[in-house]
């Protein structure tokens, strides 16, 4: 008895390290990406471009999208970039609505897709990317904006002026460089759902970003508000046989080239989010299973890349990939927690060790409050969190469903890409991001 004690001891105090590890490691990633995020200050420009503005394609890929594709070209028709510089592409892909005539009739050119086989925003944009570059004049960037997105009005003037940032015009062909601009939520008010994913947004893709970004790591792509060099998009033609193309586009830079995607905060996109449980969970889906996949086979190739490299933004590249989202983060809490008690009561645990609990919370609450705080969040944001226990739950109850329909599909079938449904285009936030860099 005392064999099979001492056996059950030893396994409760293993899981307790190994989960505090996880759980204490991934807050202190976290709360240490805030604070570095908070001590970036705005860089100053210089202006010499704008003499001689590099020619941009910003391409919007679309599968039925009329409800909002509209104000999207409105958005971007109406940039302080000069509109001679720049031309708007639409790749209608697989659309039996009326976006390639909405998208035409606001002077869009329209690139038209069909391939049922190939489906998917990765897919068109591989196909329209190959259709732009079959052309004579190649463009100095391609930039690349979702179809339901409104962008702020400097919008292209800011991510330009970072990629050509300090390059004379003759080296523009040959300049390679990737920029991620600031992708938030344009209808945060709609709902308790959307106030919560915009939260969320602030702190996954500009807090992180930002406080990688100070440290020289690459940001990631995060799939809108998006802009490539034409070096980039030569050395490293754009691949859609991916859920996470973007993502993965990204990590392949760092791994194959060593290119970096940088961030631009200043240059603002904001999409339109689910404000239905429905049109949440499509979207939820899609991103888990291509989370999951992200997580089993490019982390490790990523860590060991970089430990045999000795490149610190390969390993960085490769925590990011497996520090949980902040639900699952709150549920490795609430698991360590119980196990503490356990691990204490049965008197295997050093009184001492127990304060790293706290400790790990008080970092993942830095890293939530902080960063909102970081990232000017708006008054309904906070006032959403009071649901995100719901959310959590709610989230966890998908996960499982998500885990069981890939248990059921066969091994070698292909993750397949779900348009999210849409509602028409909401209006700009109160208090517009802009105020809060």
């Amino acid at each position: 008895m005392s064999e099979l004690y001492s056996a059950f001891t030893y396994t409760c105090l293993t899981a307790w390290m190994v989960l505090g590890t996880a759980t204490l490691g991934s807050s202190s990633y976290l709360a240490g990406l805030m604070a570095r995020a908070a001590l970036r200050r705005k860089p100053v420009l210089g202006g010499a471009w704008r003499q001689h503005p590099p020619k941009l394609i910003v391409v919007i890929p679309a599968h039925n999208e009329e409800l909002v594709i509209q104000p999207t070209l409105a958005s971007l028709c109406a940039q302080s970039y000069p509109r001679e510089s720049f031309e708007l592409v639409v790749i209608a892909d697989n659309c039996s609505d009326t976006t390639a005539t909405l998208a035409r009739e606001c002077g869009a050119t329209v690139l038209e897709r069909l391939d049922l086989e190939r489906r998917g925003k990765g897919y068109a944009l591989e196909w329209g990317i190959a259709q732009l570059w079959e052309r004579a004049e190649k463009p100095d960037a391609v930039v690349v904006v979702d179809a339901d997105t409104k962008a702020a009005p400097d919008f292209l003037a800011v991510l330009t002026g970072e990629l050509f940032a300090g390059v004379a015009p003759e080296c523009w062909a040959t300049h390679a460089r990737v920029l991620q601009g600031r992708y938030g939520v344009l209808n945060g008010g709609e709902s308790w759902r959307a106030a919560l994913m915009e939260g969320a947004f602030e702190l996954v893709n500009h807090v992180k970003p930002l406080g990688r970004s100070v440290q020289g790591f690459t940001v990631g792509l995060k799939g809108n508000g998006m802009g490539f060099t034409r070096a980039v998009l030569e050395a490293v033609p754009w691949s859609g046989n991916s859920i996470t193309e973007d993502i993965d586009y990204g990590l392949d830079l760092l791994l194959e080239k060593g290119i970096i995607v940088g961030y631009a905060p200043e240059a603002l996109v904001r999409a339109q989010m689910p404000n239905t449980s429905q049109q949440a969970a499509s979207q939820r889906a899609r991103w888990e299973r291509g989370r999951y996949r992200l997580l089993r086979e490019r982390a490790p190739q990523l860590f060991l890349a970089g430990m045999k490299r000795g490149d610190s933004r390969l390993v960085d590249a490769a925590l990011d990939l497996v520090v949980p989202p902040l639900a699952e983060l709150a549920a490795l809490h609430a698991a360590w927690l119980g196990l503490t008690a356990l691990c204490f009561t049965m008197g295997v645990l050093i009184p001492v060790w127990t304060l790293l609990v706290p400790l790990s919370l008080v970092l993942y609450a830095a890293y939530i409050f902080g960063g909102l705080r970081v990232a000017g969040a708006r008054r309904e944001v906070y006032s959403a969190l009071i649901r995100a226990p719901f959310y959590a739950l709610w989230k966890f109850a998908l996960y499982a469903l998500v885990r069981l329909k890939q248990g059921k599909a066969k091994a070698n079938e292909p993750l397949e890409w779900v348009r999210t449904e849409r509602s028409p285009m909401a209006d700009e936030p109160k208090r517009p991001l802009e105020d809060a860099a």
